[in-house]
């Protein structure tokens, strides 16, 4: 490889030169120079190939009717579950996610769950109630988007923090059997 890649150097210098020779040693290596050697052939380079890119052109507008109607939808998206700083307590794991979108989710669009910065996978695209499952115990943030069929963000809610306790034997919220 470190030969290969030598012999390329020595290609692409001498291509800057004028006039490239090639000879073999008594012990049979190839080798390439822009001096010539005793029993030396010229070489014969070809010019490197180059490539002019054409001028940019400013990208159209989509012309379909439906793609441009879908993207002057303005949609107001809610998130009432769960609030703000609310913590849950022994939920299994489960987060019920609840929304509200005006207008209705148009054809192509779907909505996106972000869980901790990352994207909640195998959620329904659309809806206004999803679970989440898995959750471990802790603090966490949620952000739910609404992105058009290429991706684009459309509207987002801000951020939501919220904290999930899980029980435990130690825990002060454990049910204690009454005295008799």
């Amino acid at each position: 490889m470190r030969t290969a890649l030598i012999l390329l150097g020595v290609l692409l210098a001498a291509a800057a030169s004028a006039t490239t020779y090639k000879w073999v040693d008594s012990k049979g290596v190839t080798h390439y120079s822009d001096r010539p050697q005793p029993g030396a052939e010229i070489v014969e380079l070809q010019k490197a190939q180059t490539f002019q890119a054409p001028a940019a052109t400013p990208a159209q507008r989509p012309s379909s009717r439906n793609q441009q109607a879908s993207e002057a939808v303005s949609y107001q998206l809610d998130v009432w579950k769960p609030e703000n700083n609310e913590t849950f307590q022994n939920t299994g794991n489960v987060v019920s996610v609840k929304l509200r979108l005006e207008p209705d989710l148009q054809q192509g669009h779907a909505i996106w769950i972000y869980l901790d910065g990352k994207r909640v996978d195998g959620l329904p695209a659309s809806g206004s109630s999803f679970d989440l499952t898995g959750v471990p115990r802790g603090t966490h943030t949620m952000t739910v988007v609404v992105a058009d069929t290429s991706g684009a963000s459309l509207v987002s809610s801000p951020t939501i923090t919220f904290h999930l306790h899980q029980p435990s034997l130690l825990g002060p919220n454990r049910v204690r059997p009454t005295p008799r």
